[in-house]
């Protein structure tokens, strides 16, 4: 029994080795399997994400000259759409039924307000041109500066109004100004102070309402043969905006 029983433990013994080598592997072989397949996807996955960033990059750069041109043109249609609403009630606008389609009747009237606009406008404008006017306009402004809020609003709209409109003239001369190894553009404002330094306005963009006022040496300032538009659109569109010189030239 002795035997029998040393002969039976070593069978346990070498079924027992042999169950962990058939194992080992099973595990080993399903491990190599394994990672065939997950290499495969990783690589069919690198392979599939490059196919479509490249796709997305050559259509890239139609899609946004298309929405560059498409945007500004739907928000247009998107305030005329407005505007229809608004003025669909407005006093007299039974005698713009002309016709019975309501585009066509809108269109007239929309017409008209901006010829009438334009008018009083211009018929402001030659007004504040005169003595009497310009007295006018300050007496507007006085009353403003009166209420609270309301006040704020009115200067900073006006501000805002005079320095777009009327940048070109009043910001005239367009310099470069040297700073911590950078440069920075600014207008010439043509005034100067008592030790004979140039006042210059450095404005901020896009909101060029704000910005720095400093007093400067003129070798402090470097000139340049931009005109103050484009200095002005560079300002506005912050950096972004390229003037009709500026693209002329690439394309030479």
């Amino acid at each position: 029994m002795g035997d029998e029983e040393k002969q039976g433990k070593d069978h346990l013994k070498e079924g027992k080795e042999q169950l962990e080598k058939g194992t080992q592997k099973v595990l080993k072989e399903g491990y190599e399997k394994g990672r065939e397949k997950t290499d495969y996807y990783r690589k069919n996955r690198s392979d599939m994400v490059g196919d479509i960033s490249q796709r997305f990059s050559n259509t890239k750069k139609p899609a946004i000259s298309g929405t560059i041109v498409l945007l500004p043109v739907l928000v247009v249609l998107f305030v005329v759409d407005w505007l229809f609403e608004k003025i669909v009630d407005l006093p007299g606008s039974a005698f713009f039924e002309v016709t019975t389609n309501y585009y066509v009747n809108q269109s007239l009237k929309l017409a008209t307000l901006l010829i009438l606009g334009a008018i009083v406008v211009t018929g402001v404008g030659r007004l504040t041109e005169t003595k009497r006017g310009f007295q006018f306009e300050k007496i507007i402004d006085k009353i403003f500066d009166k209420i609270p809020f309301l006040g704020a609003v009115y200067n900073i709209t006006k501000v805002t109004t005079e320095t777009v409109m009327g940048g070109g003239e009043d910001l005239s001369e367009p310099v470069k100004v040297d700073y911590n190894g950078f440069r920075v553009t600014g207008f010439k404002t043509g005034n100067s102070t008592e030790d004979g330094r140039e006042v210059v306005f450095i404005p901020t963009a896009p909101n060029i309402t704000s910005g720095l006022v400093v007093e400067l040496d003129d070798e402090k300032l470097q000139e340049t043969d931009e005109t103050a538009e484009e200095a002005l659109t560079r300002q506005l569109s912050a950096g972004f905006g390229q003037t009709d010189r500026e693209i002329s030239g690439e394309d030479n």
